[in-house]
């Protein structure tokens, strides 16, 4: 018998109404609740005074001043980097074009470890400054480093926004600048980037939340110049508790700021054609071209290659020279020998496969909700962008807090990791199914309903094969994503559950620092792995 169409969107709203009822209790439970937890807590023992002595004040301010400086930064460089790959044609812009993406198959703590040998206390440049120029104290230490990591790791967020926005750019109003007789210079600043204002914003932002919960190049680089996520770190290790939870109210919030005005951007749509590549006419400015594109290559490939190069290092012996020469195995066969050693590896792959699976669970009818504006669509579409907003440190803060009762005895489990895991990339999974969903053409569900198809038919024939490059795209960077996790991995895990990161942190800093190169070399491998198969499902999302 046929079903009338009230009947059909009676049957629609229960079936919205259960996945609200499901996903929001678990996010509810998951993200809200620790959220609530946390700032009850922390203002009801608060500890005013004692957030203004010793190293506290200072944390916070060169929180802000390296946050800020790094959007200067990574937006000159990125920026930059965008308008000459997708503007102009010059040799090896092909080359730069695949390899400006590199930063993000670098989990941060084996970024910053490569980081540490190019520029640190034991790096090869200071060490080649010391033995040819005679430079004492060569290496780059404090806010100095820091910047320049944080850099390297965040101009990506103003390439790929800046590159995807010239795709639709309105070139014609530069042609008119220019043909009215304004310089390139007058055109890039009064023409050129208001047009790409939005991005602009879009892409300072993530990257002003993203330096302001940098964790690993503070703890290498910040002995003398503390910030806020290290030192919620140093609290909580001190045992001092509820100076932690202060100073990470504080972070929550200035992350919050950071997330209200980011969400109240809106994006511009181009209004003409994809530009063409202005070639580069002038031998001179060609091979300068070349020059610049395949040092910046280079530049890209140099931590990875480091990180590679000093997994083969003996470190015992090199201890004097300016670059390693004696090579070994056994950085890598003393992991093998021991299955214990390949224990961390193995966690950190069943952590992260579990988290990414919990993730899709949630994501995918959030992103429905949120795409289709269902019923309870901005509560949900609110609850699952909290965690965007808030850093590692903060979400295993409030997990701390959260899970630390007798009725929620999770605290000292080994399921605290793959639930922070979850918690931090609901957010990314759900923003990229939503897309999907909001471009999914709703006419094909009903002309199957027309022809008799149930729900469970067109869900299988229909919208899962439409939607599946979202997902297993998005699954795949999530996967990615927790394997190099640290921040949260290092307030959260258990002896019985260490994760990689920590391992390589733990090996670096104690008497095995060939294996910590080794693990990172097995870590940097996966991510590329799952990057590069995230990169190809998500190319048929068109």
């Amino acid at each position: 018998m046929p079903m009338t169409a009230v009947s059909v969107r009676r049957r629609s709203d229960r079936w919205d109404l259960a996945l609200l009822i499901v996903t929001g209790s678990i996010l509810g439970v998951t993200v809200l609740y620790p959220t609530i937890r946390l700032v009850v807590e922390s203002i009801s023992d608060w500890q005013g005074p004692a957030l203004l002595e010793g190293r506290r004040p200072a944390s916070l301010w060169n929180t802000a001043v390296i946050s800020l400086a790094t959007v200067l930064t990574a937006g000159a460089v990125g920026t930059t980097l965008a308008l000459l790959i997708h503007r102009y044609s010059f040799p090896g812009r092909r080359a730069l074009a695949a390899l400006a993406y590199l930063p993000f198959t670098l989990p941060p703590l084996v970024g910053v470890l490569s980081f540490w040998y190019l520029i640190g206390r034991d790096g090869l440049l200071p060490r080649l400054l010391e033995r040819v120029f005679g430079l004492d104290r060569a290496f780059l230490d404090g806010p100095a480093a820091i910047l320049l990591i944080h850099t390297y790791s965040f101009y990506v967020f103003f390439y790929a926004m800046v590159g995807a926005a010239l795709q639709s750019l309105d070139y014609s109003q530069i042609e008119a600048a220019r043909t009215l007789g304004a310089s390139r210079a007058r055109t890039l600043f009064k023409v050129t980037l208001p047009l790409l204002r939005s991005s602009l914003i879009g892409a300072a932002l993530l990257t002003l939340m993203s330096s302001g919960a940098s964790f690993s190049a503070p703890l290498f680089f910040g002995s003398d110049y503390p910030m806020l996520s290290v030192q919620i770190y140093n609290e909580r290790s001190q045992h001092r508790d509820a100076i932690a939870l202060n100073l990470t109210l504080v972070l929550c919030v200035v992350s919050m700021l950071g997330l209200i005005l980011f969400r109240s951007t809106s994006q511009a749509a181009g209004t003409a054609s994809k530009g063409v590549r202005v070639p580069i006419r002038s031998r001179a400015r060609r091979m300068l071209g070349g020059f610049l594109a395949w040092s910046g290559t280079v530049v890209l490939l140099l931590p990875h290659m480091t990180i590679l190069w000093f997994s083969f290092v003996d470190h015992r012996r090199w201890v004097t020279g300016i670059i390693p020469t004696t090579l070994t195995l056994d950085n890598y066969s003393s992991l093998l020998r021991d299955s214990r050693n390949l224990a961390p590896l193995l966690n950190s792959l069943w952590m992260s496969a579990l988290a990414a699976i919990a993730t899709l669970v949630v994501a995918a009818p959030s992103a429905y909700l949120v795409g289709r504006g269902r019923r309870g669509a901005g509560w949900v579409n609110w609850v699952v962008m909290l965690p965007w907003a808030l850093p590692g440190t903060v979400v295993a803060m409030n997990l701390i807090v959260a899970f630390n009762d007798p009725w929620l005895p999770l605290y000292t489990t080994v399921w605290m990791l793959p639930l922070a895991y979850f918690i931090r990339n609901v957010p990314l999974l759900t923003r990229m199914v939503t897309a999907a969903v909001q471009a999914f053409d709703v006419s094909l569900i009903e002309a199957a309903r027309t022809l008799g198809a149930n729900r469970a038919h067109w869900l299988r024939r229909i919208v899962l094969p439409l939607l599946a490059p979202a997902l297993i795209a998005g699954t795949a960077m999530v996967f990615a994503t927790c394997l190099g996790e640290f921040v949260a991995s290092i307030l959260l895990y258990l002896p019985a559950n260490i994760p990689i990161a920590v391992q390589i942190n733990m090996q670096w800093r104690g008497s095995g620092v060939g294996s910590a190169f080794a693990y990172s070399v097995f870590l940097m491998a996966m991510v590329a792995i799952t990057f590069l198969v995230s990169r190809r499902f998500a190319a048929r999302l068109l």
